[in-house]
């Protein structure tokens, strides 16, 4: 009867007592996530410490109260409650997965995206499939402007996704070749750029980089040339050759600049200064104003266009017929700074103001058509593809998990 009484009453505990406490359990996590979405992170943290110490073996529990202290600007003890969990044995494959998931933001958001890379890492070795991994590793080697593992890792992303994207693939491999630019690596950077010509044929910013690599090295052979000249105080075999080399790679940029203006006559004033400096240079100034009719062939309202032939013109002593000519480009387009500084140079060499002012103006004209944050907010016509490149340097992407 004793014996009879006892297994009635374990009975009842375990059909009664248990599963209610295990439901509960399952309430609380569950109100916790719904705390979490509607952004209350102290209720969600009292829900998760609560069934952590009615279970100290809730590992959903504990993934969650890090991810609630890391999401309330604390990582570092977000990543020391997810690091206690690496010792612990028998974790599911969803545990581990979201375990390394969670290590890599609380690295990230601790300011270490070394270390955060190296957790991606590992959670390709255990989900190499993970399209999130590949996600975040593509931002993070971005963030680092490391564009060669970022467009590797783009790359698998679009496979993994099926959403191909040649056009920015290959942006990725132009931010390659300005950073070998700017290591002074010029033939590597052409390299560079010709494989993003192999990804996508048609992305025309490519020859805007192009002509930018050999004017880049026909400046540093120019500086040579200078250098010699002061060291020697008289022409030389070797600074003749460095002029000669400087001479032959501005020439190589001036096609490049033309076949951009060519693809992107309305962005063409990113390259008209660039050309007339340089066909100055190379004593084949005369060509200037075919290329400029050229692009107006393909875009007859160009006021950047316009405006380069009303300086021809002035050039050539035709001043009336240049100061018409930028004047209808300044009613097409008021608040064109670039054309206001042309037409102030105009008139006065008009009225024959001192030269230092319209050289003045020259530098400032050029100054402007050059700065990258001119290119990016200038109130007409710009390339996408580049300000997307100058912003893509600098920017941090939302990271979402």
């Amino acid at each position: 009867m004793i014996l009879g009484v006892a297994v009635a009453g374990i009975s009842v505990y375990i059909l009664n007592y248990k599963p209610r406490r295990k439901s509960k359990v399952k309430d609380i996590y569950a109100e916790g996530l719904d705390l979490m979405i509607t952004g209350r992170r102290k209720s969600a943290y009292k829900n998760f410490k609560d069934i952590i110490q009615k279970d100290s073996n809730n590992i959903k529990a504990y993934l969650r109260l890090g991810q609630v202290l890391r999401e309330s600007g604390n990582p570092v003890q977000a990543l020391k409650i997810h690091k206690g969990l690496l010792h612990r044995r028998n974790l599911t494959f969803y545990e581990q997965v979201e375990l390394h998931k969670n290590l890599t933001m609380d690295w990230y958001k601790s300011g270490n995206v070394d270390a955060a890379i190296k957790e991606l890492h590992e959670l390709l070795k255990l989900e190499k499939n993970s399209e999130w991994a590949v996600s975040q590793l593509t931002t993070f080697y971005r963030e680092k402007h490391e564009w060669d593992k970022a467009g590797e890792y783009l790359e698998k992303y679009q496979k993994q996704t099926n959403q191909e994207d040649k056009n920015k693939l290959a942006l990725y491999k132009i931010q390659e070749g300005r950073i070998l630019i700017k290591n002074k690596k010029f033939k590597e950077a052409r390299l560079t750029f010709e494989s993003a010509l192999n990804i996508s044929s048609d992305l025309a910013v490519t020859y805007y980089f192009i002509g930018n690599s050999y004017s880049c090295e026909s400046e540093e052979e120019y500086q040579k040339s200078l250098e010699t000249d002061v060291v020697n105080q008289t022409v030389t075999q070797e600074n003749s050759d460095y002029m000669e080399r400087a001479k032959e790679l501005l020439g190589k940029a001036v096609p490049m600049w033309i076949r951009y203006a060519e693809l992107k006559p309305e962005q063409a004033w990113m390259v008209i200064h660039l050309l007339k400096d340089g066909l100055f240079a190379l004593d084949r100034y005369s060509e200037f104003e075919d290329i400029l009719k050229r692009i107006l062939k393909s875009d007859s309202d160009n006021i950047e266009v316009i405006a380069s032939l009303s300086e021809i013109y002035s050039h050539r002593g035709e001043n009336t017929e240049a100061i018409e000519l930028i004047d209808s480009a300044i009613e097409q387009d008021p608040s064109s700074l670039i054309i206001k500084l042309i037409k102030l140079k105009l008139q006065a060499k008009k009225e024959s103001a001192n030269p230092d002012f319209a050289r003045s103006l020259d530098d400032i004209i050029h100054f402007l058509v050059t700065d990258e944050r001119f290119q990016r907010y200038k109130n007409t016509a710009t390339d996408p593809h580049i300000i997307w490149l100058y912003e893509a340097s600098d920017e941090k992407e939302i990271l979402k998990q």
